[in-house]
């Protein structure tokens, strides 16, 4: 007699490994660690200098410590010197490195077939990474993820950013509500909102905060200008603008000295130069000319050369001049590194909004150094060849080592919460891996569908300087409506698996 074939087994499911428990472990042990260490790259910094400040700290809110792992890939590329330099290579990084684990993959799986199967397959994977990056960014655009606030010990000290804009900008992104929420959240007391060439939008904001039944930060209506004189580009911030201010379409042209002085005394306004744009030798041209001060930090636009800088830092000493730090907000994403800090005569609580935009610009235009300070969470400006080619090493770094305790803790629990989930999720039959990148992809998709939807429905009310919104948000769409589609195949294929207890 024959012995009967032994029972089939049941197909076991991974999960969680020991291998993912042990990756776990051994990063949540490194990112302790980097937060332990006795340095910490998280200012607030003179954006002078760059020196430590005192009298003031940064602090991140309950909900954002709560979720800091959800949006810790934010913060790890917004906190680089220059957050677009980053971006760019850490995707190259990206694309490069899934290429290369797909070769790897095939050869160790024993896969046969041609040379030219082998490199498609691998620059699909790249591709797929490039598009996943891509995913990530706009989430991040559309995500106004909650991270630092500024606050300073001085009752007398206003917060101010000087460079913002809204739909009133032919590339702004958000409506005079949504600027002044984002500024309040950030721990600004006034913003200037200083439009391309059109100042509506910056009037429109401040009537919107004088009619507000809720607290709003102090609105300083502005404009952002760019003048051709004597053949070289100079970039400008008018702040303080009148309702009636009319430009002049011959100021600025026969003399520069003279349309400085129009803003300063019949506006009674301040100006500021922007320092991004900036050619070396023309700090010196707009400082003899009048100017009332420049931008030396622009977290918009952070990588300011370096001789630029050293020829802003000159002319600002040998002139007198106060220098600022702005965020050049637009609307996307909504983490602020920058902030200006003026010290005024009296308590800001007890300043009505006309009160603390008047101080400001008396202060700017007194050309008073000594009460303004630009401040900044972190170094701004161009990187030394070796973090920029590492980025996403260095920026990793960076950032465990600015984590607080909390948000230690917040990622060991969050890491405890998910493993227990994938264990559950196995007990299914189901592939956790599976499960959680539809979930994540299906998810960031979602957010950048919901942002998309959102910058197409404000075109109707009529309230745009250009159609930019609209074509972002169609952009928006685009991505958006693949990655849906990507994360609910990757839901059914995981379904399908357990059901056919194969893989798919």
């Amino acid at each position: 007699m024959q012995p009967a074939d032994p029972a089939p087994q049941p197909t076991t499911r991974s999960s969680p490994s020991h291998h993912a428990i042990w990756a776990t472990l051994v990063g949540l042990l490194g990112l302790t660690l980097f937060a332990l260490l006795p340095i910490n790259p998280q200012g607030p910094f003179d954006a002078r200098d760059f020196s430590r400040l005192s009298g003031m700290h940064l602090e991140t809110s309950g909900i954002g410590t709560l979720v800091e792992p959800w949006t810790a890939p934010f913060h790890i590329m917004a906190g680089a010197p220059d957050f677009r330099l980053a971006g760019l290579v850490s995707a190259i990084w990206l694309i490069l490195g899934a290429a290369v684990w797909r070769a790897l993959t095939d050869r160790r799986a024993g896969r046969s077939g041609s040379i030219k199967a082998s490199l498609l397959r691998s620059a699909a994977a790249g591709l797929a990474a490039g598009a996943l990056m891509a995913l990530w960014i706009g989430a991040a655009a559309m995500l106004r993820v909650p991270r630092w606030r500024l606050q300073v010990d001085d009752p007398n000290a206003l917060i101010v950013d000087l460079h913002s804009h809204t739909y009133g900008s032919h590339d702004g992104l958000v409506s005079p509500a949504q600027n002044l929420d984002w500024h309040s959240a950030a721990g600004y007391n006034a913003v200037a909102v200083t439009e391309h060439r059109y100042p509506a939008g910056a009037f429109a904001t401040q009537a919107f905060a004088r009619q507000a039944t809720t607290p709003q930060p102090a609105v300083i209506p502005g404009q952002e200008l760019g003048f051709y004189y004597q053949g070289e580009y100079l970039p400008l911030l008018l702040l303080g603008l009148q309702d009636d201010y009319v430009e002049s379409p011959n100021m600025g042209l026969d003399s520069l000295a003279d349309y400085l002085a129009f803003i300063q005394t019949e506006q009674h306004g301040a100006t500021l130069a922007m320092g991004f744009t900036l050619a070396a030798h023309q700090a010196k041209v707009l400082a003899e000319a009048g100017i009332d001060g420049f931008e030396i930090a622009n977290y918009g636009h952070p990588n300011i050369p370096v001789a630029v800088r050293k020829a802003i830092l000159e002319a600002a000493h040998n002139h007198g001049l106060p220098l600022v730090a702005t965020s050049d907000w637009h609307g996307c994403g909504g983490i602020a590194r920058t902030w200006t800090v003026i010290h005024t005569s009296s308590p800001v609580a007890t300043q009505s909004p006309q009160q603390k935009s008047d101080a400001v610009l008396k202060i700017l235009r007194e050309h008073n150094t000594n009460n303004v300070l630009p401040v900044v969470a972190g170094n701004l400006g161009p990187a030394t060849w070796w973090r920029a080619i590492f980025a996403p090493v260095a920026e990793c770094l960076r950032y465990a080592a600015e984590l607080s305790p909390l948000q230690v803790l917040s990622w060991w629990l969050w890491s405890a919460v998910m493993l227990g989930v994938a264990r559950l999720i196995s007990r299914t039959g189901l592939q956790p891996s599976r499960v959680f990148a539809a979930v994540w992809i299906g998810g960031l998709g979602g957010t950048v569908l919901w942002g998309g939807l959102a910058l197409l429905a404000v075109h109707p009310a009529g309230r745009l300087a250009s159609n930019f919104p609209r074509h972002i948000g169609t952009y928006a769409l685009l991505l958006a409506i693949p990655a849906l589609l990507a994360g609910i195949w990757l839901g059914r294929s995981a379904w399908r698996q357990r059901i056919c207890k194969t893989p798919v």
